[in-house]
């Protein structure tokens, strides 16, 4: 007899903790400093726009497959593809994807751990930009610490998802995402309230035209993925954990990814008034959050405070993501090796210090790993489900799943999207990504 499928326990519990994987590393962390040596205003515009006509209709597409097959992804593509056929092969790139992405993310895992700690104990105190650089790349070459720091997270991620669905990531989601709202919410305020914030605010906002590059749209396009998590699998199995009778794709699709863009705005208003207010560098790469953020912090009254809670808020952020991406990992192997939670987290764990421990040893590892994450994984996982799903399963039997009018301008937009639009720009990144386009 096939055991019964977790399910969320209502809408809003799997709104949650999709956003919750969403608003992780890849928002909080990654889209500021991404935003900021783009350009700024330009960059975010594109970004949303490639949210809304490419990111909501691959979403709802990934979604659709794990709702109509109740399975994780290789399961889901072998229901789903005529018999014979190969499709489900693209199931393990999905995997492949999310195992890379939950292990050798896990390094910043520990470095917020220990942001955390270092500004409530005022280690910044006094330093200036040039020690506190120095301080970060002092403290990160501390494996042995970062390490201790990442078992921490292991751990507090175990005693979430060890338990049911429900009592598991959805509870913790119910309370981490509202936390983090109000956070976010608080630093935005009191960094508009800072003189020359207003700086910051033109940054975000303004459309300079002459930061304007294929590259930069293809590095909207790229976050788009990232962010939301297309072809990561979490997608399509919290879509095969919906509750029968809730078909609501693309609204929920819809308010995921409004949320994203949400999140992704709030986090420039947290960062950018602060960082111009005192005259700091806007575009210093992935050291904007553990470099340029302590030396804000350490020049605005009251910074210990409100560092702490800055950390605290990422943290939330964070561990929201990885736990999704956790339980997608153990969703895989339930289903595929029939074996249980507790034996599914374990090997789950281990796959994560598989990839973890070399990202966390090398830097070289640490970028191999992004470089196939986002150059590899995610563009032929991304194109995988677009054609597959545009092409293969169809865009009628989608509309089906979804309860979708197909004579309605919704249906025939996400159709050509999905059949035309998404596979055409996906291969133009491709493409870019090898030289061939520029």
């Amino acid at each position: 007899m096939e055991k019964t499928r977790d399910t969320f326990g209502s809408r809003i519990g799997f709104i949650l903790a999709t956003i919750g994987f969403s608003v992780g590393v890849g928002t909080l962390w990654r889209f500021p400093y991404i935003c900021g040596a783009y350009g700024g205003g330009l960059f975010l515009l594109t970004y949303i726009i490639m949210m809304l006509v490419i990111g909501i209709p691959l979403f709802s597409a990934e979604v659709s497959m794990g709702l109509a097959s109740r399975k994780s992804p290789v399961g889901a593509y072998k229901a789903l593809e005529k018999s014979g056929a190969k499709w489900h092969i693209a199931g393990y790139f999905h995997m492949i994807c999310i195992v890379l992405v939950i292990g050798y993310t896990i390094p910043v895992y520990g470095w917020i751990l220990h942001y955390i700690y270092a500004t409530a104990a005022g280690t910044f105190t006094g330093m200036d930009s040039q020690q506190i650089a120095a301080y970060f790349g002092e403290f990160s070459g501390n494996h042995l610490l970062v390490f201790g720091l990442i078992l921490l997270n292991c751990l507090l991620t175990a005693l979430v998802v060890r338990n049911n669905l429900q009592q598991g990531i959805e509870k913790i989601a119910k309370v981490l995402l509202p936390t983090l709202a109000v956070i976010m919410l608080i630093l935005v305020v009191v960094g508009l309230r800072l003189p020359g914030a207003s700086e910051g605010i033109r940054f975000i906002f303004t459309l300079d035209f002459d930061s304007f590059s294929l590259e930069g749209v293809l590095t909207a396009l790229g976050q788009t993925f990232f962010s939301l998590g297309i072809a990561m699998a979490v997608a399509m199995i919290f879509g095969s954990y919906q509750k029968e009778g809730d078909i609501n794709v693309t609204k929920n699709s819809l308010i995921v990814s409004v949320s994203v863009i949400f999140v992704a705005v709030m986090a420039s208003l947290m960062i950018f008034p602060m960082a111009f207010a005192f005259g700091l560098e806007m575009s210093s790469g992935p050291g904007l959050t553990f470099i340029t953020m302590p030396n804000v912090f350490n020049t605005m009254a009251g910074g210990r405070i409100w560092g702490t809670i800055f950390y605290i808020g990422f943290f939330i952020a964070a561990f929201s993501s990885g736990i999704a991406g956790w339980e997608a990992v153990m969703a895989f192997l339930m289903d595929e090796l029939g074996i249980s939670r507790l034996k599914a987290m374990g090997a789950t764990f281990i796959l994560v210090m598989v990839i973890g421990i070399p990202a966390l040893l090398s830097d070289r590892m640490f970028n191999l790993f992004d470089m196939l994450t986002n150059n590899v994984f995610l563009i032929l996982g991304s194109l995988a489900i677009s054609i597959f799903v545009g092409w293969i399963w169809g865009m009628d039997r989608m509309a089906e799943t979804c309860g979708l009018n197909k004579e309605g301008i919704l249906f025939k937009f996400l159709s050509v999207m999905i059949k035309f639009v998404s596979p055409v720009i996906v291969v133009i990144l491709c493409l870019s990504l090898f030289g061939i386009v520029k």
